[in-house]
C-alpha cells in the first residue's frame, strides 16, 4: 500500500465557468426548440384555417352555381313544356311566336347568350337573338350529338366550344324536343357566357385563394379564376381526385394536396347538386402562410436577440469568472511564493545554526576536550610507580575524553557534515551511509549518478536530510538487515529511494507518521516536490522522494512546480 501526499479536488472558478457554459447552451436550445416547435403548430394552424377557408368558399360557391344554372334549367323546362303542350306542338319550330317564346325565357338572365331551337336534322331553326344565323349547321355539336345517340330527357351541359356566332368560348346546356308520339323532334339549347362565371368569380372576395374552378363531371375545365383562354376545355383533374368526387354528395367536401412548379397547392372539391358539375377552390401554401410569416419574422428576430442576450450574458460571466480566478490564482501563488519563501529562510537559517553549532562543537569544543585530554595524558606520564592507581584513572579519564571528542564529532557531523558543504551530495552521502552501517551493522548498498545536485544548495540540504532520517528510521523501527539507497536524475527531476527488508506496516492503519516523516514531506514540499511511503506488513519499506531540479538561488522554480504554473 502506498501512502502519498496530494490535494483534495474542489470547485474552481473554471467548473463555474463550464457549469454557467453548459446552463446558458440549455437555455439556448430551450429556447430555439421552443419557438421553433410554437413556430412550427402557428404554421399548421394556419394550413388549416386555410383548408377550413377554401372547403368553406366551394360551399358558398357552389350553391350559387347550382342557383345560376338551375334557373336556365327552370326556363328551359318551361320552355319545353310549352313547345310540348297541346299548343306548341301545333306550332312550326321556325314560327316567329317560338322566337318570343324563346326571349321571354333568357330575358334578365344574364348568363344566357341565347337560347335556340335545333331541327332533328341538326339546323338551327329559330333563337331568342335576332342575329343569330338561322339554319345553321350543328350537326356535329356535342350537344346535339348526345341527343341523337341518347334517349336522355335531362339536362345535358356539353364541354366549352368556340361559338360559331361570335368565337368566344361557350358551353352549351340542351334537353331533348319530342312530338306527340315521342319522336325526336329536335334539341332545345341554351349558350352560356364563360365570362359571366368567370367575372363572377373574380368578384368573389379571396385575400389568398390560388384559383378557383368550374368543372364538368368528367374533369374539363368549364370556367376558371384566374382565367386563360388557353386552359379552357383541357383535362383540370386527376383521375385519383375524380374517382372521389363521382358519387359524392354535393354537401361533402373532397380535399386534396397538389404539388405544383411554386410549391404545395390546397385543393376542395365539391359536387354541384342536380348537375354534372364541381368546383374546385385552391389556395397556394405559400400564400396561405403570409398571416404566419408575419408573425414567425418577429419571433425569430426576438429569439435571436434572446440568444445575443443570453450569450453575451454568458460571456461577461464566464469573463468575469475567469478573471476572479486569474486574482484568486494570482493571489494564491502570492501566498505560496511568500510561503515559500518563508518556510526556505526558516530551513536557511536553521541550517546556517546547525552549521555554526557545529562548527563551534567541533572547534572550540573540540580543541578544549583535546587540550584536556592532552593534559590528563602528561599527568598520567608524570605519575610514579608507587602511583599506580592514580596512574589508572587518569588512563580511564583519557579513554573517557576521547568518548566524548568521537561523540562531539559525530553530532556535529549530523548537524551539518562539512563534507556536505564542501565536496557536495555524493560524498556526504557516500560517508554517511558508510557510517550508518558500521554504527548499525545493517549492510547498506548507494547507487548515485554521475550527475549531482548543486554544492551546497537547498536541494542537496533535502535530500541529504531525507537520506538521514529514512535511514535512522529503517535502524530505529524496521528491524531490517539490509538498506539500499539509489539516488537517479530524469527529466529535470531528483528521485531518491530508500528501501529496506525490514517488517514493514499497514499504511491504513498506522498514525499519520511522526516527527521525522512529516519533516521529509515537508522538505520534499517546499521545494515543489513530493514524498511517497509503500509499505506491506512482513514486505519492508520503501520511502520516496521527488524534487525538482533548479539552481541554486533560484527561488521561483520549485514553486512554480508545486503549483501546475511552469513555463506561463
Amino acid at each position: 500500500m502506498t501512502e502519498s501526499t496530494g490535494a483534495k479536488p474542489r470547485f474552481t472558478c473554471r467548473s463555474t465557468a463550464g457549469a454557467v457554459i453548459m446552463l446558458a447552451a440549455v437555455l439556448v436550445l430551450a429556447l430555439i426548440a421552443g419557438a421553433a416547435a410554437l413556430m412550427a403548430d402557428l404554421a399548421q394552424q394556419e394550413r388549416q384555417r386555410a383548408r377550413d377557408h377554401i372547403a368553406s368558399l366551394s360551399r358558398i360557391l357552389v350553391e350559387q352555381t347550382t342557383r345560376t344554372f338551375g334557373v336556365v334549367a327552370l326556363n328551359m323546362r318551361n320552355t319545353r313544356d310549352r313547345l310540348s303542350d297541346s299548343f306548341g306542338q301545333h306550332l312550326r319550330l321556325d314560327d316567329y311566336r317560338v322566337q318570343l317564346l324563346l326571349q321571354a325565357r333568357t330575358q334578365g338572365l344574364p348568363q344566357v347568350k341565347s337560347m335556340f331551337v335545333v331541327s332533328h336534322d341538326g339546323r338551327v331553326l329559330n333563337s331568342s337573338r335576332p342575329d343569330f344565323p338561322l339554319h345553321l349547321d350543328v350537326n356535329e355539336r356535342g350537344f346535339f350529338r348526345h341527343f341523337v345517340e341518347h334517349s336522355d330527357d335531362g339536362v345535358f351541359i356539353g364541354p366549352p366550344e368556340r361559338a360559331r356566332v361570335d368565337g368566344q368560348w361557350t358551353y352549351y346546356a340542351a334537353m331533348r324536343l319530342t312530338d306527340t308520339e315521342g319522336h325526336f323532334r329536335g334539341v332545345l339549347a341554351t349558350a352560356m357566357s364563360i365570362d359571366h362565371f368567370e367575372s363572377f368569380y373574380q368578384r368573389i372576395a379571396v385575400e389568398f385563394a390560388g384559383y378557383i374552378q368550374l368543372l364538368r363531371d368528367d374533369g374539363h375545365l368549364l370556367a376558371e379564376q384566374p382565367s386563360s383562354e388557353d386552359a379552357i376545355g383541357r383535362q383540370a383533374v386527376a383521375v385519383p381526385v375524380l374517382a372521389r368526387l363521382h358519387g359524392t354528395p354535393a354537401d361533402m367536401v373532397v380535399e386534396a394536396e397538389e404539388d405544383t412548379a411554386t410549391g404545395r397547392r390546397f385543393v376542395a372539391y365539391r359536387n354541384v347538386a342536380d348537375f354534372p358539375l364541381s368546383v374546385a377552390v385552391a389556395i397556394d401554401e405559400d400564400a396561405a402562410l403570409s398571416t404566419w410569416r408575419g408573425l414567425a419574422e418577429p419571433m425569430v428576430v426576438g429569439v435571436g436577440f434572446g440568444v445575443l442576450f443570453i450569450v453575451l450574458s454568458t460571456w461577461l460571466m464566464v469573463r468575469a469568472l475567469m478573471r476572479r480566478d486569474a486574482l484568486e490564482r494570482a493571489l494564491k501563488e502570492s501566498d505560496e511564493r511568500l510561503r515559500y519563501k518563508l518556510a526556505v529562510d526558516l530551513e536557511n537559517v536553521r541550517e546556517e545554526e546547525r552549521a555554526r553549532i557545529s562548527r563551534e562543537m567541533h572547534d572550540e569544543l573540540g580543541q578544549l576536550l583535546t587540550g584536556i585530554r592532552m593534559e590528563v595524558s602528561w599527568l598520567g606520564k608524570r605519575l610514579s610507580s608507587r602511583e599506580g592507581e592514580l596512574a589508572c584513572k587518569a588512563d580511564a579519564v583519557k579513554m573517557q575524553i576521547d568518548q566524548v571528542i568521537a561523540t562531539v564529532r559525530r553530532i556535529s557531523a549530523e548537524l551539518r557534515p562539512l563534507v556536505l558543504d564542501d565536496l557536495g551530495f555524493a560524498a556526504a552521502a557516500s560517508w554517511y551511509v558508510d557510517q550508518f552501517s558500521s554504527r548499525t551493522g545493517l549492510a547498506a548498498t548507494l547507487d548515485l549518478p554521475a550527475h549531482e545536485a548543486p554544492r551546497g544548495s537547498p536541494v542537496a540540504s533535502a535530500l541529504f536530510r531525507i537520506l538521514q532520517e529514512s535511514l535512522t528510521n529503517a535502524a530505529r523501527h524496521a528491524g531490517a538487515s539490509r538498506v539500499s539507497v539509489r539516488l537517479s536524475h530524469a527529466e529535470g527531476k531528483w528521485r531518491l529511494a530508500v528501501q529496506d527488508d525490514g517488517c514493514g506496516f499497514d499504511p491504513a492503519h498506522a498514525r499519520k507518521g511522526g516527527i521525522g516523516l512529516v519533516g521529509m514531506r515537508e522538505r520534499a514540499a517546499m521545494l515543489g516536490g513530493r514524498l511517497s511511503v509503500a509499505s506491506t506488513p512482513g514486505g519492508g519499506t520503501l520511502v520516496e522522494a521527488i524534487i525538482p531540479e533548479y539552481g541554486d538561488n533560484d527561488m521561483e522554480a520549485p514553486l512554480a512546480q508545486n503549483l501546475g504554473i511552469a513555463g506561463r
